[in-house]
């Protein structure tokens, strides 16, 4: 066993924790044209037989790789596969790492045994251990994201894709002109993460306020103890992305339209964990739309869609970037509070159709933004509003017992 070798085994594991494919085929491209990269020029490919280096290989990972680098850009599909990933991962990273043993095997067989064990199989189940680890890391923080930006209003979940498509290309390259390097920097993000996740989740629990009655903590924005139903002495107000404000609230009813907004239970402030109109909270079994009621809350999301509109249409003078701010703030107070109770997923022709029509707005709004602004926040509101009716039944069976 090589300190290559051994350098490329864990310079692997954060590339396979980030993507499936596109590392595996960066891998086979490397191994079957090494002088396509940047200072390969004297490496010679691999021996014929390899598993990665074969054509139907290379084409097959090529394709997947291209469509998991598009798929992880979409919010629906991301969340789909987000808990399948973490089994594929180091699924992947074993598969490749015995496909490159395919034409050495004897040869590392013949090197330092263990009790007749290869110390490379040691390696190889660290690597995928690894691998799983560092995917469920990253399965909480894509999570963690989604808490705040659930339906990718800021495009934050886009932004984190691409640089990890950068990263897994910038880290393969790396790792081919200095494993060590990359080994070194790997790490070092991955201890800040941790960090940083670790400080999150601590920030989160000391926001938690404690019941005056019986001691349990609360959430801050809560109104009644999730345990005892304890009326909270201080409710905070929650903002835009679900986080606590240092104001208190002065109107209850507003503050509940504003938690259900965030698919938040009305009453304890803890979140909704699936789509459905009505169902119970988990937590206090706070029937959701009971009070509040639905044709209040939809009343008081038709308010904001009013001044909306009309912001738009000033803010359509702006050139571009007046268009831009008009579509956020409409994705985030309008589309948003309907969007979280729709099942992810949905018709593909109606999804391209409506991105098509963003674009054709977009393009429209260069020069005449005071009209298309308004015009994209009106037939965009009235899209995803009668999606959220459509899913009430008619009769009003809704009464949870």
């Amino acid at each position: 066993m090589t300190v290559i070798q051994v350098v490329a085994a864990l310079g692997m594991i954060p590339l396979f924790a980030s993507r499936t494919f596109l590392p595996a085929f960066l891998t086979g491209i490397f191994l079957t044209y090494p002088n396509l990269f940047p200072g390969m020029d004297g490496v010679d490919p691999v021996p014929d037989g390899t598993m990665l280096t074969r054509t139907w290989v290379l084409v097959t990972l090529g394709i997947l790789s291209f469509l998991e680098i598009l798929a992880d850009k979409n919010p629906d599909i991301r969340s789909l596969m987000n808990n399948a990933v973490t089994y594929f991962k180091p699924a992947s990273y074993m598969l490749v790492s015995l496909g490159l043993l395919d034409n050495s095997s004897v040869q590392i067989l013949n090197e330092v045994q263990l009790a007749g064990f290869d110390p490379m199989w040691i390696l190889f189940t660290f690597g995928m251990l690894a691998v799983h680890w560092l995917a469920s890391l990253r399965k909480d923080f894509i999570e963690f994201l989604e808490d705040i930006d659930e339906d990718d209003n800021l495009f934050i979940g886009k932004i984190i894709s691409w640089l990890e498509d950068s990263m897994v290309l910038f880290g393969f390259i790396l790792l081919i002109w200095s494993g060590i390097l990359m080994v070194i920097l790997y790490t070092g993000l991955i201890a800040l993460f941790v960090y940083m996740r670790k400080k999150q989740e601590k920030k989160l629990e000391q926001q938690k306020i404690e019941c005056s009655k019986c001691g349990e903590r609360n959430m801050p924005f809560a109104i009644k103890c999730f345990k005892c139903g304890n009326k909270q002495a201080q409710v905070h107000q929650i903002g835009i992305f679900g986080q606590k404000k240092d104001t208190l609230i002065s109107n209850v009813k507003e503050h509940q339209i504003n938690l259900i907004s965030h698919r938040k239970c009305p009453s304890c402030g803890n979140k909704l964990q699936n789509r459905e109109v009505f169902q119970k909270c988990e937590y206090c079994r706070e029937e959701l739309f009971n009070e509040p009621s639905i044709k209040t809350f939809t009343k008081s999301i038709d308010k904001k869609f009013y001044k909306i509109a009309g912001v738009s249409f000033l803010l359509g003078f702006i050139p571009i970037a007046g268009f831009i701010v008009s579509a956020v703030l409409a994705n985030i107070y309008l589309f948003s509070p309907y969007r979280k109770y729709i099942p992810k997923g949905g018709s593909f022709m109606r999804k391209m159709f409506i991105r098509f029509l963003t674009l054709l707005f977009f393009i429209f709004g260069v020069a005449f933004g005071f009209i298309a602004a308004p015009v994209y926040c009106i037939m965009r509101y009235y899209i995803w509003k009668g999606k959220f009716k459509a899913r009430i039944p008619d009769e009003p069976k809704l009464k949870l017992s």
